[in-house]
């Protein structure tokens, strides 16, 4: 276990540097950034808005609508190609595996990263939505802060599902990463899939992609998905598939380097 956060600390460390670090963090408050300038935009309707006992679930809906349709899953794409490029891009794989460390010890480490860049983007994303909120407030005096309470629950909730949703993409781009040198084609690959995930998303077997879940978490409530598909169960099933075909294929892969 040591071991494994040792060689954890050392990925983080190595990501800080990378493209995908500025990319979470960026991502995460681009669609918070554009409502609040369009709330701003229409000031002369923020007062009533702000204290609607709705504002919060409002301001969630839209959030979210935007983010996962596309852009959480691009990020997701981009991202998790960048952090094994870190390797192929300085040439270092054969001096990562000349490090005494297993190659389960390396494996999780990278992929550890990854989805602890998730939960980061996720938390930072919670954030903007609060502030969408809130700014407003503190630019017009005559705009309230948000008098309902926070719904606390219903938002811990709504982003486990959105995380598990994205479980899926991050562990199969993962994968394309880790046995692709060029890092490109990991990233066509999955901006094919996202592109057919939005043309399929209300084909009745649908579900089958996986980039599609988390657009179905909206049109669930429009009744243009069938109910009864049990979204989170396949999500989990493909995340796990994909996780430990990717492990067996790093561990029996030859040409490592």
């Amino acid at each position: 276990m040591t071991q494994l956060i040792n060689s954890f600390q050392s990925e983080w460390i190595k990501k800080r540097r990378s493209s995908a670090a500025w990319l979470t963090i960026s991502g995460a408050f681009l669609i918070p950034a554009i409502l609040t300038t369009k709330r701003v935009i229409q000031s002369e309707t923020l007062a009533a808005a702000n204290s609607s006992p709705k504002i919060w679930r409002l301001l969630y809906g839209q959030n979210w609508q935007f983010m996962s349709v596309f852009l959480l899953p691009m990020g997701i794409i981009l991202a998790a190609s960048l952090i094994a490029q870190i390797e192929y891009r300085n040439n270092a794989w054969k001096q990562v595996h000349t490090t005494p460390q297993s190659l389960t010890t390396i494996f999780l480490a990278k992929f550890g990263v990854t989805v602890i860049m998730l939960v980061e983007f996720f938390l930072l994303f919670n954030v903007g939505i609060c502030l969408t909120g809130i700014v407003p407030a503190l630019l017009f005096q005559d705009v309230p802060f948000p008098t309902s309470d926070f719904p606390f629950v219903p938002f811990l909730q709504g982003n486990s599902k959105f995380f598990v949703y994205c479980l899926p993409i991050l562990s199969f781009q993962y994968l394309l990463s880790i046995h692709i040198r060029n890092f490109m084609v990991s990233i066509g690959i999955g901006f094919a899939l996202l592109v057919a995930s939005l043309i399929a998303v209300s084909w009745k077997y649908g579900y089958l992609i996986p980039y599609t879940y988390c657009s179905m978490q909206f049109l669930i409530h429009d009744n243009r998905i069938d109910p009864s598909v049990n979204i989170l169960f396949w999500s989990t099933g493909y995340f796990l598939f994909f996780t430990i075909l990717n492990y067996v294929l790093y561990l029996t892969k030859r040409n490592k380097g």
